[in-house]
């Protein structure tokens, strides 16, 4: 029970009874409501007729008393029982405990920035100095198990590549068709304005090798295969089923990693092929369409114009966009930590990763091809 007295801008509080986590909030609205009144200068709490109290209570209390001085006005307490002696005194030492927790430094702002720019930039650099290692062990594993056939898990392999290449074979027959065509369409569209109609086969077709169809298979199996592999790995270190491997003394490069890595390095060329096929018919048929080019026409212009070279440089890359696609998807994967929370963010950023290295793979080898003259 809480009543109060006024008297010459003094408020008077007396506390009756039990006061635990049980008090009601209207009773604790009261309270907090009399601080607003600019009648009351001074805060006498009375504490001789609580007969029970716990730490929820206490915590409140002082909370409150910290409220009353920090709007500069006085308070203080009428304790003459043990009772009331001994919550005073828990009261000064919870006061004593929170002024001498260290001030939080409040840094300029520029500071702050430079700091956060430092610990991100020390953060990258372990990173990529962890994925460096990474590639290595998987290297030293691959080189290792090819001496070894016999530790290299063929089921799990072909596991992978039903599940990572088979089952991605219409979507990326679908997109391969639709981007083909598209792209021999605008690129027939921008030709005939410059009166060059008759390069549309060959610029479009070698596009397509080239770059087309090898990319859309990349930017495809980077968002399935690489967000998969991180799930996969960070679901296998939540249910503790990384440490049990570890405890077993399981090579976790041959278990884990070999299998998806090899599943997509040895599938990619296949769906690149399937890729150049689908890209090359949604060129003719946007064509025909669109100029009026037959199929026995586009097929003989493609054998004239278009040489193997422009096939191999697609082919080429492959098996390059598959390593860093596996690359990262695993070693994003031993990285999650022990929370859901954590798999569904190393995965957002698997397949940024992934795009980013299929991007970067594919810069590196254009400026090769073009100083090769390939």
């Amino acid at each position: 029970m809480i009543s109060y007295e006024i008297q010459n801008k003094t408020l008077t509080i007396i506390l009756k009874g039990h006061f635990d986590n049980r008090i009601k909030k209207d009773e604790i609205d009261r309270f907090y409501k009399i601080l607003d009144s600019k009648d009351i200068n001074t805060y006498l709490i009375n504490l001789n007729e609580i007969s029970k109290f716990d730490i929820s209570f206490l915590v409140f209390l002082s909370n409150y008393a910290d409220e009353i001085k920090y709007q500069n006005k006085n308070i203080n307490f009428i304790a003459n029982n043990d009772n009331a002696k001994k919550i005073l005194e828990l009261l000064e030492n919870i006061t004593i405990s929170k002024q001498s927790k260290p001030a939080e430094k409040k840094l300029n702002p520029l500071l702050a920035m430079i700091s956060k720019t430092g610990f991100m930039v020390v953060d990258s650099i372990n990173v990529a100095v962890d994925f460096i290692n990474f590639i290595g062990m998987v290297i030293y594993s691959l080189l290792t198990s090819l001496f070894r056939p016999r530790t290299i898990r063929y089921k799990a392999i072909s596991y992978h590549i039903y599940h990572g290449v088979i089952t991605a074979m219409p979507i990326i027959c679908m997109v391969s068709f639709i981007v083909g065509g598209v792209i021999a369409y605008q690129g027939g569209v921008t030709l005939q304005r410059m009166g060059f109609s008759q390069a549309t086969v060959e610029m479009t077709a070698k596009l397509t090798l080239r770059e087309i169809g090898p990319f859309v298979v990349a930017l495809i199996v980077a968002g399935r295969s690489a967000s998969s592999y991180t799930a996969q790995i960070g679901v296998m270190k939540m249910t503790e089923e990384i440490n049990a491997m570890k405890t077993m003394d399981f090579n976790l490069l041959n278990f884990i990693v070999l299998p998806r890595f090899l599943a997509l390095v040895l599938s990619f060329p296949l769906m690149v092929f399937v890729s150049d096929l689908i890209s090359i018919f949604g060129c003719m048929v946007f064509l025909k369409a669109g100029f009026d080019i037959t199929f026995p026409d586009y097929i003989t212009q493609l054998k004239d114009f278009v040489d193997m070279n422009s096939f191999w440089t697609g082919m080429i890359k492959a098996p390059f966009y598959a390593a860093t696609i596996a690359i990262i998807g695993c070693f994003v994967g031993f990285r999650v930590e022990d929370n859901t929370q954590s798999v569904g963010e190393k995965t957002t950023t698997s397949v940024v990763y992934a795009l980013f290295g299929v991007i970067l793979v594919n810069a590196v080898f254009s400026l090769i091809f073009t100083e090769l003259k390939f």
